[in-house]
């Protein structure tokens, strides 16, 4: 009975200048940090624990740990190793656990040559995280270091902060294919020819390449000015270096998935690629991808062999841009972080709908994301979110009436730190019906500024009725903000509102007279801005209709270079002397309303499609353009297209002199607005003459 307790509590044991401690069926000795050269010779035989860490041993030699039969884990970390012997671990038949971290000087040839004492064992877990020097360059792992793997049964690697940066092709074919778990962190990996023997890693589960940076730890120290620390580490690289320049799409890459991997596991890791066309393998198990914290901006796609991942985290990655069917194969998805990006361009996109094949995600991050404005159909297709955050963003109420149609389990929508004022009445209808859909919905409108006054009365009201589906989380910290500015906390405001009820209502029949006079007002200025800003919307009308056939999106390549606005009296000088030296001679292509307008178009659609479609309007001054209706429509067309795009549209040509006082106001102010070209006076100087269309080409051009 006695025997009984003692071996089931702690009981302390001498082995100076060590501790040991006997728990349950450990033996624990523990020799952290006594500065120890050599191994105390009073630790017990049957020590199961063996720590060693931060202390000087140098040197591992031959049989060094042979009388510890019982031993299962083994931490020699910090203790300054620069060789071990390969029967070093001889004989440790038990061990289960192997650490050997911050030996820097210690590098991956002497760790391969310590696994042949290992071979054979029932070694599970190798930890070798900081084995080279911390400013090592170019280390490069070759099939000799890792030879004696093969023959071991290890099922975890720990290699983090090596700066390893490839591997001889061959290499990782040598590891144990009992390996499950590599753990890879900070080091410096390159793309090259190696990563197709990833595929031969066959029971491998879980592998993390996070933080792949060039900089060493924050508290290394800088090394002295003899440069000793700038030597290759282990072997030259020679020919292994293979690398492709970081700029190449993804699907140009040799990359191959272990036939088991569940998680991979990328992020911080600088990797800086736009993903195009990439084919993981129709029979990979990939579940689990962390790509947070890169510069993947652009997803193209298509992707292939993802189907069975469940979940994919793209945060923090500057992405602008996705394409509508980059998701078309995650079909099995059902988390999704794109957080942290900028994607408003991207979202508000009404014909994108990138969400709509993500049938099965339950959860979906838009945190911080730039979001202006959210199309009504947005989220189409998220039949089985129940989890909805889009916090941080800048989304207003004046632009804001999503659609939840088809959502059927909705359970959380976050909309705190945005800049909503109110719901509108269809969007609380939407939310008390996701709410009874579901079960339950609850709504976070924490850090918005929502607004007190009359006008939104109706919307505070709604926000104090408790109903049985739906909750507001946070709510006492909701603060309602005045028109002067002071705020008040909503948990605080039922008495608040019963005074506010009342200036409310005796506010109703002075807001029917302004009604009235805001009508009748409006009415009279409508009739005036529509006369005033006749120029502008005419191009908006036909602007729009050209765009239903034409997309058109700043293009910076134009179809011509140059529309020409002239008139009868210059049509033979644009036909014969102004083609021929443009066209012909310098090389730029004209557009001319006789020659490339189409016959199906309307004149006014004509002449906005040459504008928008041409570099620079060209117009050709001459006595009969001042007089003619549609030379005045093309510039005014043209000037409006100079508003609209911010870009320089107007070149005007002085052909002919015109009298002054014939010359319309609208005319005048153009002239005096824009640099303009005058036609010389005589057709017999060629020098001259060559002076001018070598300007007028370039004028275009500019």
């Amino acid at each position: 009975m006695v025997q009984v307790l003692a071996t089931s509590t702690k009981e302390k044991l001498t082995c100076p200048p060590c501790h040991c401690i006997e728990k349950g069926r450990k033996l624990i000795a523990n020799c952290t940090s006594l500065g120890l050269r050599k191994i105390p010779n009073k630790i017990p035989n049957d020590a199961t624990h063996l720590i060693l860490r931060n202390n000087s041993l140098h040197l591992i030699h031959n049989h060094t740990f042979g009388k510890f039969y019982n031993l299962k884990h083994l931490d020699l970390s910090l203790c300054n190793i620069t060789k071990i012997g390969a029967n070093g671990f001889a004989k440790l038949y038990k061990l289960d656990k192997l650490i050997l971290s911050n030996n820097k000087n210690m590098g991956f040839q002497t760790l391969g040559d310590a696994m042949f004492g290992l071979q054979n064992t029932v070694l599970r877990v190798l930890i070798a995280n900081s084995i080279v020097p911390t400013y090592a360059v170019c280390v490069c792992i070759s099939k000799q270091m890792l030879k004696y793997f093969n023959h071991t049964k290890i099922q975890e690697i720990h290699v983090s902060y090596n700066r390893i940066e490839i591997f001889e092709p061959g290499a990782l074919q040598l590891l144990p294919s009992t390996l499950k778990i590599v753990e890879a962190q900070n080091n410096r990996f390159t793309i090259g020819p190696y990563l197709k023997d990833v595929v031969d890693l066959t029971n491998l589960e879980d592998l993390d390449l996070s933080d792949n940076l060039d900089s060493p730890e924050l508290d290394a120290y800088i090394p002295e000015a003899n440069l000793n620390w700038a030597s290759i580490a282990d072997e030259d690289c020679g020919d292994h270096l293979y690398q492709y320049r970081p700029t190449l799409p993804v699907s140009q890459l040799p990359f191959h998935l272990s036939p088991n991997l569940i998680t991979l596991r990328v992020n911080f890791a600088e990797k800086a690629f736009r993903i195009t066309k990439l084919e993981l393998g129709a029979n990979n198990s990939l579940r689990h991808v962390y790509l947070s914290r890169n510069v993947l901006s652009r997803l193209e796609g298509p992707v292939s062999g993802v189907n069975s991942i469940q979940t994919l985290d793209i945060s923090y990655n500057f992405c602008n841009f996705v394409t509508a069917n980059f998701f078309v194969n995650f079909t099995s998805l059902q988390k999704l972080d794109l957080s942290h990006n900028n994607l408003q361009q991207v979202i508000a996109n009404k014909s994108l709908s990138i969400f709509r094949h993500l049938h099965n995600v339950t959860h979906l991050s838009l945190v911080n994301n730039n979001l202006l404005h959210l199309p009504r159909n947005v989220f189409a297709g998220l039949k089985n979110c129940r989890v909805l955050n889009i916090s941080l963003n800048l989304l207003t109420s004046s632009k804001f009436n999503i659609f939840l149609d088809g959502i059927d389990n909705l359970t959380h929508l976050d909309f705190s730190s945005n800049r909503l004022q109110w719901f509108s009445p269809q969007f609380r209808e939407v939310l008390d019906a996701s709410g009874k859909k579901g079960g339950h919905l609850t709504v976070d409108l924490t850090n918005n500024p929502l607004y007190c006054t009359c006008v939104n009365f109706e919307f505070l009201q709604w926000l104090l009725v408790k109903r049985e589906h739906l909750t507001f989380h946070n709510f006492e910290n909701y603060q309602c903000v005045f028109t002067n500015g002071t705020t008040v906390y909503l948990k605080h405001s039922k008495l608040i509102f019963e005074e506010f009820s009342k200036v409310c209502q005796s506010k109703i029949g002075m807001i029917v007279t302004y009604v009235s006079s805001v009508v009748t007002i409006l009415g009279f200025l409508t009739g005036s801005v529509l006369y005033r800003f006749r120029w502008k919307l005419r191009y908006l009308y036909y602007s729009a209709r050209r765009s239903n056939k034409i997309h058109h999106e700043n293009d910076v390549v134009f179809e011509f270079d140059a529309f020409i606005s002239y008139s009868e009296d210059a049509r033979l000088f644009v036909d014969q002397i102004m083609r021929l030296k443009v066209e012909e001679e310098a090389g730029l292509k004209l557009c001319l309303h006789n020659r490339d307008f189409l016959p199906s178009l309307p004149i006014a659609e004509g002449i906005v499609t040459a504008v928008k479609t041409s570099r620079k309007t060209v117009l050709v001054m001459s006595p009969d353009f001042v007089k003619s209706y549609w030379c005045l429509y093309e510039m005014n067309i043209a000037d409006m297209e100079s508003q609209h795009t911010e870009r320089d549209v107007l070149l005007i040509l002085l052909y002919k002199h015109i009298k002054y006082d014939q010359i319309p106001s609208t005319v005048m102010y153009q002239i005096k607005s824009h640099t303009y070209i005058e036609y010389p006076n005589t057709d017999y100087d060629s020098n001259e003459m060559c002076i001018f269309w070598d300007n007028f080409s370039r004028a275009i051009k500019s």
